[in-house]
């Protein structure tokens, strides 16, 4: 049974060389043209445009990008240079609020201290006035206690008060001259 079908195997194909170009590689290569000539002329030439229109799309995409990336960074240095500007104007703001306060508050100080002294010369001439009006009626007191006093002593030589005036004068300057009597203090 094996020598038969080599015998049909050899003896079937001795015409047919699989090297020999016969017609169907012809028609095989005409349809190929055909293909790619249908491809070339129909289908490619949309397929080029669509991938051309893509690629323009994103290169357009790209540069818009690329823009808004420009603009973002100009407007956020206008931002941190606005933000810097409004600093500096608060800082400046605050020094001229504080300059402002401590020139009022020198000015409130410096009306206090002319009211002090003011009601301190008030005060000083009230006490000035008071005391001369004191030494005044002491003055009328002790001349005339001082003449009783000495017309008792002397029984009634001294009640002249025209002798006796410029002595209880001379007696009340001395007291006065004393550095008690400046103080407005008593005896030593």
């Amino acid at each position: 049974m094996t020598t038969t079908v080599v015998l049909a195997a050899e003896g079937g194909g001795a015409s047919e060389n699989f090297l020999v170009p016969n017609a169907t590689i012809v028609v095989e290569l005409l349809l190929f043209v055909i293909v790619f000539f249908v491809f070339y002329r129909w289908i490619v030439p949309p397929l080029s445009r669509s991938m051309a229109e893509r690629e323009e799309m994103i290169r357009q995409q790209a540069k818009d990008r690329d823009e808004s990336v420009r603009k973002l960074e100009q407007a956020r240095e206008r931002y941190e240079a606005a933000l810097a500007e409004a600093r500096a104007e608060a800082t400046r703001i605050r020094d001229e609020a504080r300059a402002d306060a401590a020139k009022v508050r020198e000015e409130l100080r410096e009306q206090a201290d002319r009211e002090v002294d003011r009601m301190r010369a008030q005060g000083e001439e009230q006490l000035a006035t008071h005391r001369e009006e004191a030494v005044r009626r002491l003055r009328g007191e002790i001349g005339g206690l001082s003449t009783e006093l000495a017309a008792r002593i002397t029984g009634g030589i001294a009640s002249d008060a025209d002798r006796s005036g410029p002595t209880v004068e001379r007696f009340l300057a001395d007291l006065e001259s004393s550095p008690a009597g400046n103080k407005g203090g008593g005896t030593d």
